[in-house]
């Protein structure tokens, strides 16, 4: 009797374990807020592109080696600009009017 009872324990034991429908399987999921990633990228291309023009203004760089900086920089700008929804593009042209504007000032300094 304990021979039959131990048999069963091991077989249900053994059964249970090689069922692979009783794999457990939990998702995580995980929500990222983009929106504030692009803007962070966004204003970070717009700032190193200020710094790029800044040198240009102050005549520390040449044109070429300003345009070779800035060029890529703006296309990536404009992509991401292109994925923002209109509240966060609209911020970003703000953002960047604010630094033309410094631009304007220290031009206007410089002459």
């Amino acid at each position: 009797m304990k021979r039959i009872f131990i048999i069963l324990i091991v077989s249900s034991f053994g059964i249970a374990c090689n069922n692979k429908d009783n794999n457990v399987k939990t998702k995580n999921i995980i929500e990222v807020d983009s929106s504030e990633i692009r803007k962070s990228e966004a204003m970070t291309l717009l700032d190193e592109a200020n710094s790029w023009m800044e040198k240009g203004i102050k005549k520390e760089a040449s044109k070429a080696k300003i345009n070779e900086e800035i060029n890529p920089r703006m296309e990536k700008y404009q992509k991401l600009l292109k994925r923002m929804n209109k509240k966060d593009s609209t911020e970003i042209q703000n953002y960047r009017i604010e630094k033309i504007n410094e631009l304007i000032d220290l031009q206007i300094k410089q002459n």
